[in-house]
């Protein structure tokens, strides 16, 4: 793949000798006979933070700047129509698209490359660096309205991102969750402001 985001490209180059330190200490925990289970595990745990920062680097400088712009497209469609259908019913600051990090921005690109097709879940945990939320995050886009399906390849995790369209009944369900971690509004008001979204 082209390298699309140059800075990011230069990190990696930049940690990419520590990276190979690290795999050559593990290379040698793993054939010395004597090596202690301690030592090589430590050296494995060594390697993979290494490994997990230096290949997200790797990944971010392949992600195209078009499928970065695409997400915020995205949570612009899902602003106008959070306004559109409840700005009459509820105040602005429940109106507002969560979701928005770089974590999920990345998630998003490395999906949205690959539009239609399956992304192996170990890629998408890349972009993470080796995060444990990537599913939560897989499940924050789905909130979003996004057509993101799982499916397993010989075993293996994998997801897709079928289309651009929105599901737009998770849109109220983005207003009434706003609603319900609201901390400014005791429950009978939480309840008055669902209500009003039927």
């Amino acid at each position: 793949m082209a390298i699309e985001d140059q800075s990011a490209f230069k990190v990696w180059q930049r940690l990419k000798p520590d990276t190979q330190f690290t795999v050559r200490e593990l290379s040698s925990a793993l054939e010395e006979p004597n090596e202690s289970p301690e030592e090589v595990l430590e050296a494995y745990l060594f390697a993979k933070r290494a490994l997990a920062h230096s290949m997200q680097s790797l990944l971010r400088s392949q992600l195209p700047a078009v499928s970065r712009a695409a997400f915020h497209e995205v949570r612009a469609r899902i602003q106008d129509e959070l306004h559109s259908r409840f700005s009459a019913l509820v105040p602005d600051q429940y109106l507002k698209v969560p979701y928005g990090t770089a974590a999920n921005e990345e998630l998003f690109a490395v999906l949205h490359q690959e539009i239609g097709s399956p992304v192996d879940s170990a890629r998408l945990r890349t972009i993470n660096a080796d995060d444990i939320h990537t599913e939560r995050r897989i499940r924050e886009l789905r909130e979003l309205g996004l057509d993101v399906t799982s499916t397993k390849v010989d075993g293996n995790q994998y997801y897709i991102l079928g289309s651009l369209e929105l599901d737009s009944t998770r849109i109220r369900e983005l207003v009434v969750k706003s609603i319900r971690n609201s901390k400014a509004l005791a429950k009978p008001q939480k309840e008055e402001l669902i209500a009003s979204l039927q």
